[in-house]
């Protein structure tokens, strides 16, 4: 949710020219990071849930586009639901690296908040 928010806000910039999208898309874009956010600090909590979000909405993504970089749009776009826009905003950060990216810290936000309880519970 917090990426395709944010991916969308991201996309909705180029609209200037519209005073609803002028507004929409910081809107969007912060609200993506405000929830990305979210999850990375539920990280001290659950580690697990961050790092699963992070496998699973992130790494395992940037994984498929970078061995099968021709089908991620076609996969994308079969999402049942998702408008056109939504899918070319993903897309477009699938195929830049922003995902992986994301997935990356979201995982290494899990994965330290594993380790620090290890370290000071002994």
């Amino acid at each position: 949710m917090a990426i395709g928010t944010a991916a969308n806000g991201a996309v909705l910039t180029g609209r200037w020219w519209d005073a609803t999208d002028r507004w929409l898309a910081p809107v969007q874009s912060v609200l993506g990071a405000v929830l990305l956010l979210a999850v990375a600090a539920l990280a001290v909590a659950v580690p697990v849930a961050a790092m699963a979000a992070g496998l699973v909405w992130g790494i395992l993504p940037g994984v498929v586009q970078i061995v099968i970089p021709d089908n991620t749009y076609r996969l994308i776009s079969a999402v049942p639901g998702v408008p056109t826009d939504l899918d070319h905003a993903l897309h477009s950060w699938l195929s830049g690296g922003v995902v992986l990216l994301i997935g990356a810290l979201l995982f290494g936000a899990g994965l330290t908040a594993v380790l620090l309880r290890r370290r000071l519970a002994g």
